[in-house]
């Protein structure tokens, strides 16, 4: 969560000097000033839904697609194998490593 908030300030603090530099010719500094925050404020909260956006798109469908396969072979879950049969695997893949 940490690493969230620094890097939403990293993006308020670029979005608030892309606005104080683009307006160069030092007019009136205190709207300057007063715009430049407003900015960087509304960036600091759109970067949370941005990163949002982007956390569901990457990881949501994945997700929903193993709780599905999961609950489809619930069935075959419940039958735990015996431990023969664990042994029997265990016996055969230490033959195949030789």
């Amino acid at each position: 969560m940490v690493g969230t908030v620094l890097s939403n300030f990293w993006a308020a603090l670029i979005a608030f000097s892309i606005y104080f530099f683009s307006t160069h010719p030092f007019v009136n500094p205190k709207s300057i000033l007063l715009h430049a925050s407003i900015i960087a404020i509304i960036v600091f909260f759109l970067t949370f839904l941005v990163r949002a956006i982007i956390a569901f798109v990457m990881e949501g469908p994945v997700v929903n697609e193993e709780v599905l396969g999961t609950t489809l072979n619930s069935e075959e879950m419940n039958e735990l194998p015996s431990s023969e049969d664990l042994a029997r695997v265990v016996k055969s893949m230490l033959n195949e490593d030789e």
